[in-house]
């Protein structure tokens, strides 16, 4: 089989290599995406050497390696190198399985039967007799999509098909709908053939004969160990259908960092770490030390990371912390993003109140419609007062500036929807055409399930902004205690994800005697509905009020914003007035808003001018 150079491929798809630009990318465009034609980035030529510095995707991570690099490629070892492979299709397929053998030939110990269960082919020289590539099936859609092809004895550069971090782990596809609990996880393709055959070995002998039980699923990344994470965090939902998620990546340095970077992208609690002698599961089969293998398999530990870092990592710790960006607030908000001093850091745990009917989640939609063009963080949403058709409505009303909930029929609704299709496109894609934000729609499981959905959202999707519609939702039942064991879950994921928490929350209902907090009373942390965990657990604490009985429209849509906690600026205090827009479905700062509309301040003037009066009265 012909090897193809990076320059090969780039002319393969008309890239010019060597003058800065943007063009489309491949990977993309087989996708349907990258319709603008600028998704691949060309870094041009090197000034000293002449040589081409690669072209990279910063929407699907396609990658052309430069002159330097592919060089550096063809001896190392495999690395994350996501090639765009050469044709593939059934016709090729069929040529490639005529020319070469499921048998190894005794190769690394591999038997002709493993291979052939996983599908991987073996070329020889017809010279020498000795193996020259062997390849390996990938699947996408757990449909053969290509062949990861090694040439001997390192050289992987040159697959057939699609076979980068978009393909399902080698060896998945066996293993679609296991029943199993445990999967293990090493780190290439050799690897998995080794470790599967030695615990599939095992199972026979203790069963006298062919075990009848399910094999232990035994998977590996395609794009080697180094990049494995990115592979393994597309297969969270698959691989979170285990009890226990065991990695066995190389037993070196370089094995143990790509290990634990893996386990962080991977279901909480179900990871666990197996640790060899030897360097890796081939090593065993070769020198025929297999029960040593099976043993080191069922002694894996529970991953837990360190924690510990020596002072002399300090200094760059500081650095990579004041570089990650905040999340940002809306113009309405904008004392409060003052007061936060630019905006909510990352690993907090911001808690916002008010009463029942006052406007939490019109409050939330705005925030999030805002984080959705403008956070450099993605948001994941848990809505739990509307289905995700209603939110979906919610969202496009306030983009639209127009509030499909006050058309009476569904003609009228329709007929929004359809004149606002490209509004709708812009707000559920990015200009890529991949998703904007997440939502959790499937919210009747249990408390458990619910962390579960979140954490995918976090790990998985790579969801930094979370917010929780209203809080008491999921709480509710829940003993005091219970409470603050979910609150303690949601500190533990700000430490171990660098996520931050939005909770919006109910408040208790205003004491006998008292102003009802429906009414417009002053709230405070205390009243927030629930176990005090809530309000202590917040690194900022958000108070809205507004009395929303009022006869008067403006003192009715007029809210009163206090932030009373604020543990990264120290700030506190009352931050103004929001002022609800009904009929654009838009909140503003009220001073921005009795600026843009001069007759509106004259209203409002007005309306301040009769509750003096009235104070007045009330004195005599």
């Amino acid at each position: 089989m012909s090897k193809m150079t990076v320059a090969q491929i780039a002319a393969m798809h008309g890239i010019d290599l060597y003058s800065d630009h943007k063009t489309a990318c491949p990977q993309c465009r087989k996708k349907g995406a990258d319709n603008s034609g600028d998704n691949l980035k060309v870094y041009g030529t090197d000034r000293n050497t002449g040589e081409h510095k690669g072209a990279y995707c910063w929407a699907c991570g396609y990658t052309l390696l430069s002159e330097e690099q592919e060089r550096d490629a063809r001896g190392e070892d495999e690395e994350e190198w996501n090639f765009v492979g050469t044709e593939f299709n059934a016709e090729i397929n069929a040529q490639i399985k005529e020319q070469c053998s499921y048998d190894p030939r005794g190769y690394r110990g591999l038997s002709k039967e493993t291979c052939q269960y996983f599908g991987v082919l073996h070329g020889f020289d017809p010279e020498t007799g000795e193996i020259a590539t062997q390849l390996y099936p990938t699947t996408t859609n757990y449909e053969l999509t290509g062949y990861k092809q090694r040439i001997m004895p390192k050289n992987f550069s040159e697959p057939i098909g699609e076979t980068g971090k978009d393909c399902e782990l080698f060896g998945q596809f066996r293993f679609k709908n296991s029943n199993s609990k445990k999967v293990l996880i090493v780190g290439g393709e050799v690897d998995q053939l080794s470790a599967f055959q030695m615990l599939k070995e095992y199972d026979d002998r203790r069963a006298g004969g062919k075990s009848d039980y399910e094999p232990t699923p035994v998977v590996s990344p395609t794009i080697g160990e180094s990049g494995a994470w990115k592979q393994l965090q597309a297969q969270y939902e698959w691989l979170d259908r285990f009890e226990q998620i065991i990695l066995c990546f190389d037993s070196d340095d370089a094995g143990r960092e790509a290990a634990d970077k893996a386990a962080d992208k991977l279901p909480k609690g179900k990871v666990f770490m197996m640790e060899m002698n030897r360097k890796d599961p081939n090593e065993y089969l070769k020198a025929g030390r297999q029960s040593e293998f099976v043993s080191a398999f069922y002694r894996a530990r529970t991953w837990t990371p360190s924690g510990i870092v020596g002072s002399d990592a300090l200094d760059a710790r500081m650095y990579e912390a004041v570089q990650v960006e905040k999340i940002p607030l809306p113009p309405f908000a904008k004392k409060l993003q003052k007061a936060m001093a630019g905006g909510i850091p990352l690993g907090r745990i911001v808690n916002i109140g008010a009463a029942s009917g006052m406007g939490k989640s019109t409050v939330v939609d705005e925030f999030t419609l805002f984080w959705i063009y403008n956070s450099p963080h993605m948001p994941g949403t848990v809505t739990l007062e509307s289905d995700c058709g209603e939110y979906a409505i919610k969202l496009l009303s306030r983009k639209v500036g127009e509030k499909a909930d006050l058309y009476e029929t569904v003609e009228e609704k329709v007929a929004f929807l359809d004149r606002h299709r490209d509004a709708r496109y812009d707000l559920w894609h990015k200009e890529d055409g991949s998703p904007r934000f997440y939502l959790i729609d499937d919210r009747d499981g249990s408390l458990a399930a619910l962390k579960a959905q979140i954490e995918q959202l976090i790990i998985q999707f790579e969801c930094r902004v979370i917010i929780l519609d209203p809080l008491q939702d999921i709480l509710d039942g829940l003993s005091n205690e219970e409470q603050s064991v979910f609150m303690r879950w949601q500190k533990g994921m700000t430490k171990s994800h660098r996520v931050t928490f939005i909770n919006i929350n109910h408040v208790r209902k205003s004491g006998g005697g008292q102003k009802a907090n429906s009414a417009g009373a002053e709230l405070y942390e205390e009243d927030f509905q629930g176990s005090s965990s809530i309000f202590k657990s917040g690194a900022a604490n958000i108070l809205m009020w507004r009395n929303k009985d009022a006869e008067n429209e403006f003192e009715k849509n007029l809210i009163n914003v206090k932030l009373s906690k604020c543990r990264w600026t120290g700030r506190t205090g009352m931050m103004g007035n929001w002022y609800y827009d009904v009929e654009t479905h838009t909140i503003w700062d009220l001073d921005d808003y009795l600026d843009r509309y001069p007759d509106k301040r004259r209203e409002y003037e007005a309306w301040m001018a009769q509750k003096e009066e009235e104070g007045r009265d009330t004195e005599y």
